[in-house]
């Protein structure tokens, strides 16, 4: 094809046609300007069609992250749940008295469970280092994966927060206590335990009520921790939705 258009040049060259050679040129640069505009159309096509299927894989990854942060957050909510239902019910009770007959559903109990959300984010993660966070071509797709993620950040920190808040209003000292009676209940047995920790039988001390106090806290906590793993399970399956909606 280059001979050819040389050729070409090379014979009005030849029979001085310098008219006819310089419409020939202006020719042969409209030809190469628009090959060029159609080589960079096809480059550009080519690249949006890289980007999105880049964009439909990362978006999957991200809908089986969210899921995979739906699963766990169930299961903490049903834990605190069980945990909550149970500290509720020997509260009631506690309020009553503990008897020798109720006294080892305190000593076996266990209040408080302090855990973090341990969610995932590395496709979020990926997503911004690679870019492709900002090239979803949607603002509020952008917007709503990223406010759900700060969400989590957020509650993380707050339930860090609130797990520090029960176990400083805990009775942690091995010396005194429910913890101390827990710890003779586990060497030596009920009778042992009862013995050596008698402020369990008498709603008087000052014992007693600090473990009336603990089960406030924990109950307090669990109710707190729940409500915002909840509140994730709700985004996360409202941000599931929106990026399936992009898919349609």
């Amino acid at each position: 094809m280059i001979k050819f258009f040389r050729k070409i040049r090379k014979n009005l060259l030849s029979e001085e046609k310098t008219g006819k050679y310089f419409k020939y040129a202006i020719g042969e640069i409209v030809l190469v300007v628009i090959g060029i505009l159609i080589a960079l159309s096809l480059n550009n096509w080519n690249t949006d069609r890289q980007n999105k299927n880049i964009r439909t894989q990362l978006l999957l990854k991200l809908d089986i992250e969210l899921q995979s942060n739906i699963d766990r957050l169930f299961f903490l909510s049903d834990n605190y749940e069980e945990l909550k239902e149970n500290n509720l019910s020997l509260y009631d009770t506690l309020l009553i008295g503990i008897t020798i007959q109720n006294a080892e559903k305190y000593l076996n109990s266990s209040t408080y469970a302090s855990n973090t959300l341990n969610l995932r984010s590395s496709t979020y993660e990926q997503m911004k280092n690679t870019g492709m966070l900002y090239k979803l071509n949607s603002d509020s797709l952008l917007n709503a994966i990223e406010a759900y993620y700060k969400l989590c950040e957020r509650e993380n920190y707050y339930i860090i927060k609130i797990n520090d808040g029960v176990v400083l209003n805990t009775n942690i000292d091995i010396n005194k206590g429910i913890t101390k009676a827990k710890y003779d209940y586990e060497a030596k047995g009920l009778d042992y335990a009862l013995q050596n920790n008698a402020w369990l039988l008498n709603k008087q001390s000052e014992e007693y009520t600090q473990l009336i106090r603990e089960f406030i806290h924990a109950i307090g906590g669990l109710y707190n921790v729940q409500f915002r793993c909840n509140r994730i399970i709700d985004e996360s399956k409202s941000l599931k939705e929106l990026i399936r909606e992009g898919f349609r």
